[in-house]
């Protein structure tokens, strides 16, 4: 096992770089040599990297499927595109794989096999690193985001396609919301220890850009009636919901929180039903 492992490394050319940099590191007077420990981490992260964008390449293109038709929920879908490379993004950066389309025997949009089965998230992510730009977005900025990555070394997401993404598992999270948080709720446990529960409902105001359209509007309507002094204020802006519930011991030690937020609703109708759920 282990010299066949070896025999499929060395046909790599991302392996053969990684041997190449270690061989140089340890000929004295080399460049590799003389580089500083700064310096040749940063090189051993890129080739380790390239090692293992190679090797994920390769098992990506495992899920490709090769058939004249296929059948996806009981629906047949005909090859239309055959062996065409894309590129997706991964958790240690991009990779290029030839995958086949199919097309609806009545027309339409194409599907991608390989990306149905391996999991590819919104025909770009690799399931890691969505999951990973997806909490990293529950913390900072598209941009904050997109900065993580390139200062790990990292090629990949840029802040456009960081933004993008929550809004399309906050998608599909919608349509099964009811159901998926019931069954989150059955799986938590209360500490025999817990005595006292608080529930907390806050907002804050943040801007909106079709709040702020419609402001605008408004404004400009107002100031040719005339109106312009009574509508002023903080215009564009609306509440984004968040609520908390904690479990307490009897001395008043928090054992545990769960968190929800929620997007501007009118009387944060959704957010109060989750709490009173939760």
């Amino acid at each position: 096992m282990r010299q066949d492992t070896t025999s499929a490394l060395s046909g790599l050319a991302s392996f053969a770089t990684l041997q190449e940099l270690l061989a140089a590191r340890s000929y004295a007077g080399s460049a590799e040599a003389l580089m500083t420990f700064e310096a040749f981490e940063v090189e051993l992260g890129k080739a380790v990297r390239g090692l293992e964008n190679e090797l994920k390449s390769a098992d990506l293109a495992r899920y490709d499927v090769e058939a004249d038709a296929v059948i996806v929920d009981g629906k047949t879908w005909r090859k239309c595109l055959e062996q065409q490379p894309k590129t997706y993004l991964s958790a240690s950066g991009p990779l290029t794989v030839a995958r086949t389309l199919y097309r609806p025997a009545d027309g339409g949009k194409c599907i991608c096999p390989l990306e149905l089965r391996a999991g590819i998230i919104g025909g770009l992510y690799t399931p890691v690193l969505a999951r990973q730009v997806a909490y990293l977005m529950g913390h900072m900025t598209s941009e904050e985001t997109s900065q993580v990555f390139t200062e790990r070394g990292i090629s990949g997401p840029s802040s456009s396609s960081c933004d993008r993404l929550p809004k399309r598992l906050s998608a599909v999270w919608e349509r099964h919301r009811a159901s998926w948080e019931a069954a989150l709720r059955q799986r938590e446990v209360v500490p025999a220890e817990a005595v006292g529960v608080a529930v907390s409902l806050d907002g804050v105001m943040v801007p909106d850009k079709d709040a702020q359209r419609q402001a605008k509007a408004t404004r400009e309507a107002a100031k040719q009636q005339g109106l312009a002094k009574q509508l002023s204020g903080p215009a564009g802006y609306r509440e984004v919901g968040c609520g908390t519930v904690t479990l307490y011991d009897e001395e008043a030690n928090r054992l545990d929180t769960v968190y929800y937020g929620r997007a501007p609703e009118s009387k944060t109708k959704t957010l109060t039903a989750q709490l009173d759920a939760e």
